[in-house]
């Protein structure tokens, strides 16, 4: 074969290769403005959050009326379903109306501002979301409540359900983000099963039983289910070692053709 034609196929190949990690690199940088723009409504929310906690809610009034202002004016870097983001609409809204009406508790305040908090940082924190944080409370939580549900204590069922769907709730807007819809149906639909129960006169235990069971492996699919593996490390698909790497590769290795075909012909000249 020719050299030069040679050369050509292989420049052809590299930069046929190199196409899709310059592309990938070219929009993560298109997206910096907009994770910069996200990053500070993530620390806005986390402000917010810790104002509240504080019990300085002047703060937080001023805080969560800068989120409602900035969060509708965000191109967000990621994509999410319609769902998802009128989830995260709707916290930040009933959270701001909250803050300006008389006479609500502490407690109240506090489950809308961790609403909000964890919902923003779900769009920000794609790998490490702070809700994933809560599965040992859920966990323990659906274990009490199938004991509950096993030794018919119709009390201590209702109050322990409305400690955890609450807590479910909370969490709700930022899981939307992440989890598949599929998934997010089989926790709604277990949830709406269980509340029909508890509002019967006369529930039925068995189906408590069964959909406790199946709301259990539900949530365990959606917190333990995909975590990814400690070996993967840094190697995720479109992360900066990936593409330097899959660049050196590329480069490398055509390269390294290159100087054995050339060591070759010297030999055997």
């Amino acid at each position: 074969m020719n050299k030069n034609v040679a050369m050509l196929l292989i420049l052809l190949v590299v930069g046929s290769l190199l196409a899709w990690p310059i592309t990938v690199l070219v929009e993560q940088l298109r997206k910096e403005p907009d994770l910069k723009q996200l990053g500070e409504l993530d620390r806005l929310a986390e402000d917010f959050f810790q104002a509240t906690r504080e019990g300085d809610f002047d703060r937080s009034r001023s805080q969560i009326a800068k989120i409602a202002e900035l969060f509708p004016t965000l191109n967000l870097p990621v994509t999410i379903r319609i769902e998802s983001l009128n989830a995260v609409t709707q916290s930040i809204l009933a959270a701001r109306q909250v803050f300006v009406s008389p006479r609500v508790n502490e407690e109240k305040l506090l489950w809308h501002a961790t609403q909000v908090r964890i919902a923003i940082d779900a769009l920000y924190h794609e790998h490490q979301p702070i809700w994933k944080n809560y599965y040992p409370s859920l966990n323990k939580q659906l274990q009490q409540l199938l004991q509950a549900a096993v030794e018919r204590d119709l009390t201590g069922l209702r109050e322990q359900f409305d400690e955890q769907y609450n807590l479910y709730l909370a969490i709700r807007p930022a899981m939307s983000v992440q989890v598949s819809l599929q998934q997010m149906s089989a926790l709604d639909s277990a949830y709406e099963r269980l509340s029909k129960e508890m509002r019967a006169a006369a529930p039925d235990w068995q189906v408590i039983r069964d959909t406790l069971r199946e709301l259990a492996a539900a949530v365990q699919a959606v917190f333990v289910g995909e975590e990814r593996s400690a070996w993967a490390g840094p190697w995720v698909p479109g992360s900066p070692p990936t593409l330097i790497a899959t660049i050196a590769l590329v480069v490398l290795a055509p390269l390294a053709y290159v100087g054995w075909r050339k060591y070759a012909a010297e030999r055997s000249g």
